[in-house]
């Protein structure tokens, strides 16, 4: 048996998974190759908005861009309570490990997705750690769960002070800056929906520009079709987990436990994600058509 709030975090956690699964499934059904190339396109501009917006976290608060800094300052997000990782070892220059058990791998497996959940792994990683570090972040994924055969990910992760310009080198490690003291910092733990929020409107985002720039309107049209889908697939999760845990659901439980509350419209994250009227689309074809699903059961 699992918390409530561990529920939550899961519930969160495979909202954003499917909403990427239900998109690129409806982009890849609809236009075959040129489909798959927007889902490729949208996937790493996903990458390089997650990783520029650590960045900006990091620099406001004067910390170093490295890979220990990364994965250990200011993470955006909270762990799964099914996720299961051997660290092989992390430095400023190096990350080595291992996901043996990825709950994002295991729910697009059981909807049929590992294909798309494999060009996930292919495009998003790169785009995020590699834009993170001002695209010095070298990146080696010699397996991932989403390809059939491998039992584990593991990702081979490394960042070389040589490799940079010597202006690079001094906002990554602290030897090549003479004088830097790390800074005394405090953090607050994260809010799983607003940590999942943001990266789940993220992805919706990168999608949708994507789908605009290489399909036109048709397949700006088809990701924001695709979003009732992800609001049946939502709902259908939130139900499963709650009769998994002995849970009753009603309407205010759906709300609980929908990342946005039935209502993504005042979100900050909309501030910069203003173009191709995403934030209308968004509230109508996801929010309003979830909380319908849960007003009519």
């Amino acid at each position: 048996m699992y918390t409530t709030n561990e529920i939550k975090i899961m519930n969160f956690g495979d909202t954003f998974s499917m909403m990427y699964g239900c998109i690129c499934k409806r982009l890849m059904e609809e236009f075959a190759l040129e489909g798959e190339r927007a889902v490729r396109c949208g996937t790493r501009y996903y990458g390089r908005y997650r990783g520029l917006a650590e960045q900006r976290v990091h620099l406001e608060h004067g910390l170093k861009i490295n890979l220990e800094n990364l994965f250990t300052r200011f993470y955006d997000l909270p762990t799964d309570p099914r996720f299961r990782r051997e660290l092989q070892w992390i430095n400023p220059q190096e990350r080595v490990s291992h996901s043996l058990v990825c709950p994002m791998a295991d729910i697009w497996k059981e909807y049929g997705l590992q294909e798309i959940g494999r060009i996930y792994c292919e495009e998003f990683h790169p785009a995020c750690y590699g834009s993170y570090a001002f695209d010095q972040t070298y990146v080696y994924l010699g397996r991932t769960l989403t390809q059939e055969g491998d039992g584990y990910c593991e990702f081979n992760l490394l960042l070389r002070p040589e490799n940079m310009p010597e202006e690079l080198r001094k906002k990554c490690f602290a030897e090549y800056d003479p004088g830097y003291v790390e800074p005394e910092l405090h953090e607050e733990p994260v809010d799983p929906r607003y940590g999942f929020g943001n990266i789940t409107l993220y992805v919706y985002y990168g999608l949708l520009k994507a789908a605009d720039e290489l399909l036109g309107p048709k397949g700006a049209a088809c990701v924001n079709a695709a979003l009732e889908d992800a609001a049946a697939t939502t709902a259908e999760i939130i139900r499963r987990h709650a009769g998994e845990n002995g849970v009753k659901v009603d309407l205010a439980y759906g709300e609980e436990n929908s990342l946005f509350g039935f209502s993504a419209w005042d979100h900050p994250r909309w501030e910069e994600l203003d173009g191709y009227d995403a934030r209308a689309q968004f509230e109508t074809r996801y929010c309003k058509t979830l909380r319908w699903l849960f007003e009519e059961k």
